[in-house]
């Protein structure tokens, strides 16, 4: 399932080929206007964008579905941004095989190298696949915040912020940007309590380093743990990232639900040996 809908973008996506390892269409460029943070000398984030590119990531995915003990049927709340769109689709594909319905918010900013052309943000690719039929309506964002810092584009230029409120426009998506963080952080709470309770999701799943979603930046963000996180380690979690609390997922878990949180691809994907090094062949 991931690799039709990469097939699909792949239509509409120029193809990186010096630093797109599998062909997915996916790379981005490494600044753009709508480029959040920047990569630092040794490639880490553009590994990062690469390894959730491959449709084995979809697959890492239903394992982190299995272990948080996810069934047919089950209502997810999801926090998406425009800095990993492989493993946006790879979750998307993973909701299909398990008939998961997701509610998601996405964010459009982007770190370096990931939907941050200014004409294909990772909303021109949702809609691209919800427009040629290659997922259905309950696949999309329900509602959109800029995202970057205070998760309103707070270290993004003017011009930026054009540029995703134009995206935002022409993909016909709810805009969410409050005065503050802690403002559009409630308006998210409120935006997943319009479909269901919050304390009947079964999980609440990060992609991405949203501040809304998993607080704002600091010590420890960046080390934080991934993957599946139970309510009753919640307040291990704080203990590791003070920045963590009055998140999303520090709300969600004080609720009982299960936090996924898909961050830190190389400390999420190493474990399960997907992917070779990829240092020395990316130049």
């Amino acid at each position: 399932k991931m690799s039709e809908y990469i097939e699909s973008i792949n239509t509409i996506s120029e193809i990186n080929s010096k630093n797109d390892m599998y062909d997915s269409g996916l790379i981005g460029e490494e600044y753009s206007e709508i480029t959040s943070i920047f990569d630092n000398s040794d490639n880490s984030f553009l590994e990062s964008k690469i390894a959730c590119t491959h449709p084995n990531f979809s697959a890492l995915i239903v394992n982190l579905f299995n272990e948080a003990e996810l069934k047919k049927g089950d209502t997810i709340a999801v926090s998406m941004t425009g800095s990993l769109p492989g493993a946006n689709i790879a979750l998307l594909a993973a909701c299909h095989s398990f008939e998961i319905t997701p509610i998601i918010i996405s964010s459009v900013a982007s770190s370096a190298w990931g939907a941050n052309k200014k004409e294909l943000t990772w909303l021109d690719m949702e809609s691209h696949l919800y427009n040629n039929g290659i997922i259905d309506h309950g696949f999309k964002s329900v509602a959109v915040s800029i995202g970057g810092e205070g998760d309103i584009g707070e270290n993004l230029t003017d011009d930026g912020i054009v540029i995703l409120e134009e995206a935002i426009i022409r993909n016909q998506i709810k805009l969410i940007n409050e005065n503050t963080l802690e403002e559009n952080i409630n308006k998210k709470i409120k935006e997943y309590d319009e479909y269901i309770p919050i304390e009947n999701y079964r999980a609440f799943v990060n992609i991405g380093g949203n501040s809304s979603s998993v607080g704002i930046g600091g010590a420890g963000k960046d080390t934080m743990r991934v993957g599946v996180v139970f309510p009753i380690e919640r307040n291990d979690v704080i203990d590791e990232n003070i920045g963590f609390r009055g998140s999303l997922a520090d709300y969600f878990l004080n609720n009982d639900v299960v936090f996924i949180n898909i961050k830190n691809i190389d400390l999420l994907s190493n474990p399960w040996g997907l992917y070779p090094p990829v240092v020395s062949t990316v130049k």
